[in-house]
């Protein structure tokens, strides 16, 4: 079944693309709408749309016109101007992760034929390790100065503003014209399908059109500005945060830490009631954060978040747990992003409410879906894999049905006819039985319901050409520690004749396992000290899964 999303888009207009950005954000001009939050450094319309015209026509003067053009700095807001000048010469947006190694980063610029590099002085020593012998340029987009080099063989960004009346930014003239010239490029590593890394080209076009472009100006509202600690200068970030405010006049303040006590400083600061965060950020602000007298307290300081009203997460499937425990924590609602994040959201366009159990939300505007299993299309409401067609995704990883080419997400779930995305699981965790899928997470749900189970995770051990055979991971609830008085005074007779009680924790796992049987045949299961857990925080699965078939090879 066909499912195409319900939120409504307008198409774009032939002819360049920052024109029209710009030309929608004329209303607020003088609107301050990206803010770093560390340094205070203000950008508005008006600074973005003149420097980013002077940086493409210093770039086109240069002969960097259609060519990849690299930043190499994820927290640098300078890298709004560099994005836009890319696409006003035909050009393409690439950022170099700062945490990949030096041959990495070396591979990237190599394989991309990137001529020119914009970075900042705490990355240039690598930066000039990583390009020994190639004949890149380097700019530095914090050195300011207008005259000189700034470091050696390196210059100031500044270099290449150019007033020049005659430039003109390389127009579109077709849909098709605006799919060959992408905004920004995604890098893929080496992979069994491709022996050598790929380019991911992904299309301005889709993205743009995606968007409101002629909406009235926002009324006064703490929707309008947000702070954030999804890295700026990736392909996430960069769309994010260049987007939001050029289209609709929000505000974005932009933290380079998940420092709790600097997130809740800007939101108190700035009365921000929107929070772009990830993972990583909430799980600290959890650890340390409390509520206290109707606000947030930590180390003693206590800030007051009340316009707060919703918390954007930039990872999925986070745990119903967890997502209740910051909601409370924060007193706002958690939504979870599905596919990209520039669908307007921020700008006040909440597609999802009330909350709806199990979702990840509804398709962004401009995307269709498609649940396939086992190579065979599903029917409404069954489960498979997601498919998704937008015209920002390329050939890479996708399948080719009725006319389109559809990404493989590797999400396992449904669409429903309203485009309520539902996640289960990722396909790699199914476990494939001849009585049916596994779930792990549905199995993890009912353990956990066990007094004596304290964490678990569910894996499949892999048989070649046979069924999986369903595992379980048991981290047990510690009865000495529970009562660590009256152990203090246990004899070692009394220890002893515990190896024999129903205390014990192999017999406890059994029992478990015992119970399981009817539901899950074949199912097996030990005890292990801790579950460790992935960067989302939920269960480790491909590393239990190497421990699994390395125990029993």
């Amino acid at each position: 079944m066909l499912v195409v999303s319900p939120l409504q888009s307008q198409p774009l207009a032939i002819g360049d693309i920052p024109t029209h950005v710009f030309r929608s954000a004329e209303p607020y001009r003088d609107e301050v709408v990206l803010v770093d939050a560390h340094t205070n450094l203000k950008f508005t319309i008006g600074d973005i749309i003149t420097t980013s015209t002077k940086l493409a026509a210093g770039l086109a003067r240069s002969g960097f016109g259609g060519r990849v053009i690299s930043v190499y700095d994820d927290t640098q807001l300078r890298c709004v101007y560099v994005y836009y000048a890319a696409l006003m010469i035909g050009g393409t947006y690439q950022s170099l992760g700062t945490d990949i190694s030096a041959a990495s980063l070396t591979e990237r610029i190599s394989h991309t034929e990137s001529p020119v590099v914009f970075t900042t002085r705490a990355y240039l020593e690598k930066l000039q390790q990583a390009i020994g012998g190639m004949n890149v340029y380097i700019y530095l987009l914090d050195d300011l100065c207008k005259s000189g080099a700034a470091v050696g063989c390196c210059m100031s960004f500044a270099h290449l503003l150019v007033d020049d009346p005659a430039f003109a930014p390389v127009r579109i003239t077709t849909k098709d014209d605006a799919m060959r010239k992408p905004a920004y490029l995604a890098y893929s590593p080496i992979s069994q399908q491709h022996e050598t890394p790929h380019q991911l080209m992904l299309s301005h076009y889709g993205l743009l059109s995606s968007q409101r472009l002629s909406r009235p100006p926002l009324a006064e509202s703490v929707l309008r500005t947000a702070v954030s600690v999804v890295p700026f200068a990736n392909t996430h970030g960069i769309s994010n945060i260049a987007h939001f405010p050029m289209l609709s006049g929000s505000r974005v303040v932009q933290l380079s830490s998940i420092d709790p006590v600097s997130c809740l400083a800007a939101m108190e600061e700035w009365k921000a009631g929107v929070f772009l965060a990830t993972y990583s950020a909430l799980s600290e602000i959890l650890k340390r954060v409390e509520r206290k007298n109707g606000h947030v307290a930590i180390e003693g300081r206590e800030f007051d978040i009340g316009p707060l009203q919703v918390v954007f997460m930039h990872e999925l499937r986070m745990s119903d747990s967890f997502k209740d425990r910051v909601s409370e924590l924060l007193g706002a609602r958690i939504v979870e992003l599905y596919g990209y994040m520039e669908t307007g959201l921020i700008a006040g366009m909440i597609t999802e409410y009330p909350r709806i159990d199990n979702s990840v939300g509804v398709l962004c505007p401009n995307v269709s879906a498609r649940v396939v299993l086992n190579g065979r299309e599903v029917d409404e409401g069954q489960f498979g894999e997601i498919l998704i067609s937008t015209p920002r995704l390329t050939l890479v990883n996708s399948v080719f049905m009725e006319g389109s080419n559809y990404f493989r997400t590797g999400d396992y779930g449904r669409v429903t006819s309203e485009g309520v995305v539902i996640i289960k699981a990722r396909m790699s965790d199914l476990i494939y039985t001849q009585s049916g899928i596994i779930i792990p997470a549905d199995v993890e749900a009912s353990l956990l319901k066990h007094p004596a189970v304290a964490e678990c995770a569910v894996v499949a051990l892999r048989r070649k050409g046979m069924d999986d055979i369903p595992f379980v991971f048991i981290v047990t609830k510690d009865k000495d520690k529970d009562n660590a008085g009256d152990a203090s005074a246990a004899s070692a007779a009394d220890a002893e004749k515990d190896k024999d009680s129903w205390y014990n924790r192999r017999q406890i796992v059994d029992d478990i396992i015992s119970s399981l049987t009817s539901l899950h045949p074949g199912i097996h299961g030990s005890i292990i000290d801790t579950i460790p857990k992935s960067s989302r925080g939920g269960p480790d699965r491909a590393y239990l899964r190497l421990k699994l078939a390395s125990d029993h090879c």
